[in-house]
């Protein structure tokens, strides 16, 4: 018989129950019809064995991060487009750079090259400089290959210092023909006498050298 109290199974013929001491009720039914009435359980049992450890209780899934866009605070993770989208504006930026660098060089390059090429007027100023200065070396590096061999460095100097050397010179007239130049250069010499010199030049090799020269002192 099964208390209607706790639900203890207690022998059929027991008048109280041996687990709660509680009287348990007569009736005139067989045993059979006793055993199926369902146990009534106590309240007291405790909630928490009605789960089993084979069943546990499954925890919702943690959030994805969230990448918090640049500029607000606590966000320290740079968004992956804006990135991306930064580094071909940048590279961009170095090969405008770069480009522009190489055409500021040919164009300094280029305007120097032009500046110092060789005219008749470039070497008529370099000729004249260095006897003026007394660089005779010099000026006759400037004479033509076969003025060179007309005349050598010593005699080209003697000749000069002979004249008692260049005070002032002036270049009044350049007139270029083809491979030929002509030109008119007055002397003004240290002992106050002027010379008076047509230059005869010719482009050799694509520099222009003096080929001859004629000198009348006054």
């Amino acid at each position: 018989m099964y208390c209607t109290h706790c639900g203890a199974n207690n022998p059929a013929d027991a008048t109280f129950c041996q687990k709660c001491g509680k009287q348990l009720p007569t009736t005139d039914q067989d045993e059979s019809t006793i055993l199926t009435v369902p146990p009534v359980y106590n309240s007291n049992y405790p909630i928490s064995a009605a789960y089993s450890e084979a069943d546990p209780v499954s925890t919702p899934p943690p959030p994805p991060p969230f990448n918090m866009p640049s500029g607000q605070a606590g966000s320290t993770d740079v968004p992956q487009s804006l990135s991306s989208a930064a580094r071909p504006k940048s590279r961009r930026g170095l090969i405008i750079a770069l480009v522009l660098v190489v055409l500021i060089v040919i164009v300094a390059g280029g305007a120097y090259a032009y500046l110092n090429r060789s005219t008749p007027n470039n070497t008529l100023t370099t000729y004249c400089n260095a006897l003026k200065g007394g660089d005779y070396q010099t000026a006759y590096n400037q004479l033509s290959t076969s003025a060179q061999r007309n005349l050598t460095e010593s005699q080209f100097a003697s000749f000069w210092q002979n004249l008692g050397g260049i005070k002032s010179w002036t270049l009044n007239n350049v007139q270029e023909q083809g491979s030929k130049a002509t030109a008119t250069v007055t002397f003004t010499l240290n002992s106050g006498q002027t010379a008076h010199a047509t230059i005869t030049l010719i482009n050799e090799n694509g520099t222009w050298k003096v080929d001859s020269e004629t000198i009348t002192v006054s």
